[in-house]
């Protein structure tokens, strides 16, 4: 299997390797690769612990909050733009924290997301 892309241009003198571990922290997917064919290698499963905590949390947390403006009356619109803007800056926040957690991958660093790294201690893959 091939585990990295390597890209060349002669005439911009570019040439580095894209290892697909690298992409654990793609938003809400990128996890699925090392649960499945990086299970031994513990840096890979450490970032993709996390990042299937954070793709739960910030998965959850949008369906929350659409549930829950069920409860906010039909006629209260600026409540409901309240809502949607929450919503919104909650996907920026996560894919913020996906970046932050690639370039971290990419540097081979062991960081641990400070609330985060506390619910993916729980799983046991």
């Amino acid at each position: 299997m091939i585990e990295k892309i390597t890209i060349q241009n002669a005439r911009f003198k570019i040439h580095f390797d894209i290892h697909f571990v690298w992409f654990t922290y793609f938003p809400f997917i990128g996890w699925i690769y090392p649960f499945i064919f990086k299970k031994n290698d513990k840096l890979a499963m450490h970032h993709a612990k996390q990042a299937f905590v954070m793709a739960a949390i910030f998965t959850a947390v949008p369906i929350l909050l659409t549930f829950s403006m069920v409860i906010v009356p039909i006629s209260s619109r600026v409540a409901r733009l309240i809502f949607v803007i929450i919503i919104y800056l909650s996907h920026l926040f996560y894919f913020a924290l996906c970046a932050h957690g690639f370039l971290k991958m990419k540097d081979n660093n062991m960081y641990k997301f400070p609330i985060i790294m506390k619910y993916a201690n729980k799983l046991n893959i």
